[in-house]
């Protein structure tokens, strides 16, 4: 799920010399899983997943011929620590994708081999050697020889905030720079996990990473599509006070995804799904509260005057009561109608 960042990808210079394998740096705040294709003569070869840290570059698979034509294609999505439900860096080309590691040779229907489609970034020519993802907040990667800039923000200082803020710790600001409350909240982090005395920036990053998986596991809302086709979901919850509806989640059949990862205390919060196919759409039956809704990927802030603001509306569906803070949610075909409400 895309949130109000525009996550974007980085088509820089190619290297001056010759690169000996395809390379792709993560110069953004998050712990990031990359699934990687190439061509073969057998279709498309695709291998996933490869964790990549803040502030880390990454040899791809040895297997690319740099001096082929043929294109490299790459999709990558953050680790699940995060609060707010997981970013993807996409493209347009779909290929296969599973949600365990996974290592396929696909020439047809990725639901043919059990796996979910997933919308690839296509590099070609030079700008295969090297890939940066970035974000709009820009970080910088750290530099090979240590020595950093005091006045620059880096991605892994970046990272390692945001994994404070997700793991339960104040932070101010994920800005790139370790200021006083970033080194008191890693200071509390440490004497809470009983480490003495502070690991390397990438040790760190694990560390703080397995703290926020466990904290988040079972918080939020996962939605499965159970249904024979594709579905698309919004949902509206409460946030600082006010309602908010975002959306879309696109879910292919069999595949899940969480689309909050805040702690729901109370079912205080809305559900809507349209279930798409090439003969048309399906809505959600059963709505109950009215929400703001947009055809493209949106977050609407209140739920009143939506046409006045460039909105629609629609009716959504109150989720379940959560257990341990999180809801599980399968979506049938026996939930959408042929009108929508």
């Amino acid at each position: 799920m895309w949130t109000r960042l525009v996550l974007l990808l980085a088509l820089l210079t190619p290297l001056s010399a010759p690169a000996q394998a395809t390379e792709l740096c993560n110069s953004t705040s998050y712990v990031v899983r990359l699934a990687t294709g190439w061509t073969v003569d057998e279709g498309v070869a695709i291998q996933g997943w490869q964790r990549i840290r803040p502030g880390e570059c990454a040899e791809t698979p040895a297997q690319i011929d740099l001096d082929s034509e043929f294109p490299v294609f790459y999709y990558a999505k953050t680790s699940e620590a995060y609060l707010g439900g997981v970013r993807e860096w996409r493209g347009s080309v779909p290929l296969c994708a599973d949600d365990a590691d996974f290592d396929v040779v696909a020439n047809r229907v990725c639901s043919a081999f059990g796996l979910a489609t997933r919308e690839f970034i296509m590099r070609e020519g030079p700008d295969r050697e090297r890939t940066v993802l970035v974000e709009p907040d820009r970080y910088e990667l750290p530099p090979e020889s240590g020595r950093r800039r005091q006045a620059a923000p880096y991605a892994d200082t970046a990272g390692i905030q945001r994994l404070l803020e997700s793991s339960g710790y104040s932070i101010s600001s994920v800005d790139g720079f370790e200021g006083r409350g970033t080194r008191r909240a890693i200071s509390d982090f440490l004497e809470d996990a009983g480490l003495s005395a502070r690991p390397s920036q990438a040790e760190l990053i694990d560390a703080l990473e397995s703290a926020a998986l466990a904290r988040n596991a079972t918080s939020g809302i996962t939605v499965c599509n159970r249904s024979l086709r594709d579905v698309t979901i919004a949902i509206a919850h409460r946030t600082n006070g006010d309602w908010e509806s975002r959306g879309w989640w696109r879910l292919f059949n069999g595949e899940c995804a969480r689309t909050l990862a805040a702690n729901l205390e109370t079912a205080n919060a809305y559900i809507y799904a349209e279930q798409i196919s090439s003969a048309g759409r399906r809505y959600m039956r059963d709505g109950e509260e009215a929400f703001c809704i947009a055809p493209a990927r949106f977050v609407a802030e209140g739920q009143e005057a939506c046409a006045e603001r460039g909105y629609g509306a629609t009716l959504f569906r109150p989720i379940p009561d959560p257990v341990d803070g999180g809801v599980r949610i399968d979506i049938q075909d026996s939930d959408f109608q042929d009108t929508q409400p």
